[in-house]
């Protein structure tokens, strides 16, 4: 009985480990990539400036 409860505290263990892992890894990978694949304001202007020439609408500055 001792030798399982000390199997299972180490797989405990070590699955927490990865998890602590896992979670930091995400957590730093995914702001990153959330970063790089924002789309800037400017560009999005752009974009709907083009768009909106393309359909032939007006613009309150012309």
């Amino acid at each position: 009985m001792e030798l399982v409860a000390e199997f299972l505290s180490v797989v405990g263990a070590l699955l927490l480990s990865v998890a602590c892992g896992v979670l930091v890894e995400e957590l730093m990978v995914g702001g990153l990539v959330r970063l790089i694949l924002a789309r800037q304001p400017e560009a999005r202007a752009v974009a709907e400036r083009k768009s909106s020439k393309e359909r032939g609408e007006r613009t309150c500055l012309r």
